[in-house]
């Protein structure tokens, strides 16, 4: 027992040690544009931590078009652990995966009694390129995290099995209601207990070989009603999902793209799951959905679909593995399969988290099966299975390295991808922080040329004609924009902000009201309001929307600078000083605060604190000078 003891511990050492540096270099990652701002560095109710009001909003919000409230809890967790600091919502997403990948060896071998054969399969969950998107992805700590619960829900399921303790079941039962509330993906829950039923817990009497069928459903429909609950949670949050699908307009109609070309895109995409399941080349966060697809490919695939379907059924009766492992990644992939449409996507590498179990469970028993009866044969695939994961681990180590930023991302899609039009309009992003505005602007064309309807390119093309001074190009461009999308926040911030640069502050300040209506705590349209309002000397309205922007972004020095010139132009200099010392708390190093604290002191009548400002201004201001200098 001891040595058997010491064999697992060895198999988890060796899970964590290989998994763990396949994705070691996650720490050198930023935060991507793509949803990471949404879902944790510009969201105010993420980074603001764990709260009351955050825990409310947390199970209320259908924001980002889902509902997952401990997701939501999670990224403000690590807000409170880590704060705003990329690596540490990476290291999160990777300690939930290594946690992910001993869970599903423990499953497997708690279900089968195979130790080696769990083990293969739990290394290639850990070390397969395709689940890159899942971990690297900051914004997918939904799909590590709802599948911890699915792991710790089947461990339950299979002692319940095995022992008929309710406590077992009522621990399944809880940890697949905690997966749900992180990620809806796993609905299919019921229905992969129903394979381990069959296969490999054997509760199904008779056997499928059995002539005795009507006994056989009987068992069948016996064991279904014992997952009568679950199926009640997956029906609960299938409609919970739908409802926050449409709320956010995330659900494509059937005008924009036909069910015919939905069930094209079903076999192609399945076809394409498993080709790069065994080919893992050419990985992208992003596929763009073809509007038609030609026939070769669509029968080829189903032709594909039907074989390998068939010869699982063929040798069910021997290889029962074979079955449980098909239908586990047929049906886990069917949620997010495209027969209800989401996104623009064709295919998505997260998807995958779950479904590929089920294949690398019917490969490793097809290898015992094949490779385990002679001593030399076993030492043989034994050998070319860890050279196999050494190949994918340093493969998943290359993939991961891409979500490195923006401009890795995106240029390595646009490498291996064609028609990539979100892609193009990324890399734009990129190239626009580094102000390479004439690069970004033939990006965000090209983009638009791909997929017309876009909005964030038009915005962004709109916002460099800003930065190059022509606030006249950039309000056409933005009420372009506004004709479509009348609530689109940033176009109509931008737009406040070309009419500010105009001098028009009426336009100005419609544009931010605007903005405000449809976000209320939208910091930087309330920001600029409110210096709006200051230009025109409204001093009390400039209060007012500089103190709901400090409430809504609380680390911004820049709204409490502008709330410190504010009082001191309203001839409240004792409010300035308190203002300006919260600025200077947030950004000590700027001159511009210290001189107005200096003005202040001043109109405070303290003359000596006036030229102690006065004088750390002036030797700001050579620094600053300095570093400007190229």
């Amino acid at each position: 027992m001891k040595h058997r003891r010491n064999t697992l511990y060895a198999i988890v050492l060796a899970l964590v040690l290989c998994t763990g540096f396949a994705y070691w270099n996650l720490d050198k990652c930023d935060f991507v544009s793509i949803d990471d701002h949404q879902y944790v560095s510009k969201n105010h109710h993420v980074l603001s931590g764990i709260n009351a009001e955050n825990i409310v909003w947390a199970f209320t919000t259908f924001e980002a078009a889902n509902w997952h409230p401990l997701t939501w809890l999670s990224h403000a967790l690590d807000c409170v652990l880590y704060g705003s600091r990329p690596a540490g919502h990476h290291l999160t997403n990777l300690l939930l995966h290594l946690i992910n990948t001993v869970l599903l060896f423990l499953v497997l071998k708690s279900m089968t009694g195979a130790v080696w054969r769990s083990a293969l399969v739990a290394a290639l969950f850990g070390v397969h390129p395709l689940h890159v998107e899942s971990v690297a992805w900051i914004s997918e700590r939904k799909d590590v995290l709802s599948t911890l619960f699915l792991f710790l829900s089947l461990l339950c399921y299979g002692w319940y099995a095995a022992r008929k303790k309710p406590k077992f079941y009522r621990g399944s039962l809880t940890f697949y209601f905690l997966g749900l509330l992180a990620k809806p993906m796993i609905v299919s829950l019921p229905f992969v207990m129903l394979l381990l039923d069959w296969w490999p817990l054997r509760r199904y009497a008779p056997s499928v070989s059995n002539t005795q069928r009507p006994a056989f459903l009987r068992r069948f429909l016996h064991l279904a009603a014992e997952k009568i609950p679950f199926f009640v949670l997956s029906a609960a949050s299938c409609a919970v999902t739908l409802v926050a699908q449409h709320a956010g307009d995330a659900i494509v109609k059937a005008t924009e793209l036909p069910f015919v070309s939905r069930l094209a895109n079903v076999a192609v995409a399945y076809t394409a799951y498993l080709g790069k399941t065994f080919w893992p080349a050419h990985l992208a966060f992003f596929y763009p959905l073809p509007q038609h697809y030609p026939l070769a490919p669509v029968v080829l695939g189903c032709l594909i679909l039907a074989a390998v379907s068939a010869a699982a059924l063929f040798f069910a009766g021997k290889f029962p593995y074979l079955l449980c492992g098909w239908l586990w990644f047929v049906g886990t992939l069917v949620p997010v399969i495209g027969i209800v449409q989401v996104g623009s996507q064709a295919m998505a590498d997260r998807y995958t988290y779950v479904p590929l179990a089920g294949l690398f469970i019917a490969l490793a028993w097809s290898l015992y099966d094949v490779f385990g009866r002679s001593r030399f044969l076993r030492a043989g695939a034994s050998i070319g299975s860890i050279m196999v994961l050494a190949m994918l681990a340093f493969q998943t180590r290359v993939q991961a390295g891409y979500w490195k930023n923006d401009l890795s991302l995106a240029s390595h899609a646009l490498e291996v991808t064609t028609g990539n039009f979100l892609a193009y309009s990324v890399k734009g992003n990129a190239l626009l922080d580094l102000g390479r505005y004439d690069e970004a602007t033939d990006c965000f064309q090209k983009s638009l040329a791909l997929r017309p309807t876009q909005n964030t390119p038009r915005l962004n093309i709109g916002l460099i004609l800003l930065r190059q001074g022509k606030p006249e190009q950039a309000i056409v461009v933005f009420h372009r924009l506004l004709s479509l999308d009348s609530n689109n926040t940033l176009a109509n911030l931008n737009c406040g902000n070309a009419y500010g640069m105009l001098g028009d502050t009426q336009s100005a300040i419609r544009c931010y009201r605007r903005a405000i209506a449809v976000e209320p705590w939208f910091s930087a349209a309330l920001h600029n309001l409110a210096v709006t309002y200051k230009t025109m000397k409204d001093y009390g309205d400039c209060r007012h929307y500089l103190l709901k922007a400090i409430r809504n972004n609380a680390g911004d020095a820049e709204s409490y600078l502008s709330l410190g010139d504010c009082c001191l132009y309203d001839k409240a200099p004792r409010d300035a000083v308190l203002w300006y010392r919260k600025s200077i708390e947030l950004a000590p190093s700027h001159a511009a605060t210290h001189r107005q604290m200096a003005s202040a002191f001043e109109a405070c009548g303290d003359p000596d604190s006036a030229r102690y400002h006065s004088a750390l201004a002036d030797s700001l201001a050579v620094v600053e000078s300095k570093d400007a200098k190229p």
